[in-house]
């Protein structure tokens, strides 16, 4: 079926999907990323920096709806992700795996997992204590040394590899086509 023009309002069931998974992410990230010293953080200071309800953090985490643009922007930039697209992109998207390897670091960095289980590197106030880690246990400086004197065309090479590598511990029944 042909996707809707921008134009145009998309079919209530797709509009129902797009709802849902943003509302699953939403949630993730409320369950994850969290403030410091405390459990998590209120859909009252989320919606005080997004600019909108509580009620409404309360619907968009429960999947009854789904923000403007600029609403998922700031929702992206309050938790501290790259891009809007990790709530509106498939399980697949880079954009997607990447966000989804920084919060499953957080939560190694939380249960005292080895950097080595974590695939990835962490947000907030893990990441410099995860950063450094990997450069000592983990030979991080030593690769990147190394890498330096790779052409870009070969340094390309190695993270499409690296990115391969970190895809493969993914869910393959959430990979496109399966």
């Amino acid at each position: 079926m042909p996707s809707a023009r921008p134009d145009e309002i998309p079919p209530p069931s797709q509009a129902l999907h797009a709802a849902v998974r943003f509302g699953q992410r939403l949630q993730r990230l409320v369950d994850v990323v969290r403030p410091e010293e405390r459990q998590r953080y209120t859909d009252g200071e989320i919606a005080a920096y997004v600019g909108v309800t509580p009620q409404y953090v309360n619907k968009l985490r429960h999947g009854k709806s789904v923000p403007t643009l600029d609403k998922a922007v700031r929702l992206a930039e309050f938790f501290r992700i790259e891009s809007a697209d990790y709530f509106m992109k498939t399980d697949g998207d880079p954009a997607v795996r990447a966000v989804e390897r920084r919060l499953r670091a957080l939560e190694n960095a939380r249960a005292d997992r080895p950097v080595a289980e974590q695939h990835g590197a962490g947000t907030g106030a893990d990441e410099g204590d995860i950063w450094r880690e990997l450069q000592q246990k983990h030979g991080v400086m030593e690769i990147a040394m190394r890498a330096e004197k790779l052409s870009p065309e070969a340094r390309k090479a190695v993270l499409a590899i690296v990115d391969q590598i970190l895809g493969s511990d993914s869910d393959p029944s959430t990979s496109p086509g399966v």
